[in-house]
């Protein structure tokens, strides 16, 4: 049905584990400085083809620019940066999310959001149902925002969906799943897809 196939695997373990990672990423870009808008990245810098920059050592830590947040908290009409990184001292990957505004370089922009439909006290349904329900849901939103068909957009297709842990959490349950665009080429952006017609 897509032109492009969708990173399943990458999304999921990227939520999961950012929510293992969130309380060591949140503050980890407080000192980011702004972007200055270059588009010209390195190898090791250039990011892979979901357009997140990643590094295997402490100190490759990406440049993401931006305030951070919890990427569960993304909103609408947001654009952002995000990198990722193995820190040493902690021993685990970080994951860090930061917003920027949509005039600045920015790698994604959040264009749709939707409740995932099930009652309260309902079990997770599995990563296969949720990709698929995220994937169609974000596909189908797709034309309107960007007024272009996905099949032949320089934009990509990417998604934010609950992990088990944040579905059936007691108290923070987690089940908005929030759809972006990125440039397929893993480019940032300058100003919204909305209405850009590529």
């Amino acid at each position: 049905m897509f032109r492009r196939c969708f990173n399943v695997v990458f999304f999921v373990l990227l939520t999961v584990t950012f929510a293992a990672c969130a309380s060591s990423s949140e503050g980890a870009g407080a000192d980011a400085e702004p972007d200055s808008g270059s588009n010209d990245r390195s190898e090791a810098d250039a990011g892979d083809e979901n357009g997140v920059q990643s590094t295997e050592t402490e100190s490759d830590i990406p440049d993401v620019p931006g305030a951070p947040l919890n990427r569960f908290d993304l909103q609408i009409g947001q654009c952002f940066n995000e990198g990722s990184w193995y820190d040493e001292a902690l021993d685990r990957r970080v994951d860090l999310t930061a917003t920027v505004s949509c005039e600045q370089a920015h790698q994604s922009e959040v264009y749709h959001e939707a409740e995932f439909p099930a009652p309260n006290g309902a079990p997770f349904p599995g990563d296969s149902a949720m990709t698929e329900w995220s994937t169609q849901l974000c596909y189908d939103a797709f034309d309107d925002f960007v007024a272009a068909e996905y099949e032949v957009s320089t934009f990509e297709i990417g998604f934010v969906q609950p992990s088990k842990e944040t579905f059936e959490h007691p108290v923070g349950r987690h089940r908005r799943v929030f759809c972006y665009v990125f440039d397929v080429g893993g480019d940032r952006s300058v100003g919204t897809a909305q209405g850009s017609g590529l």
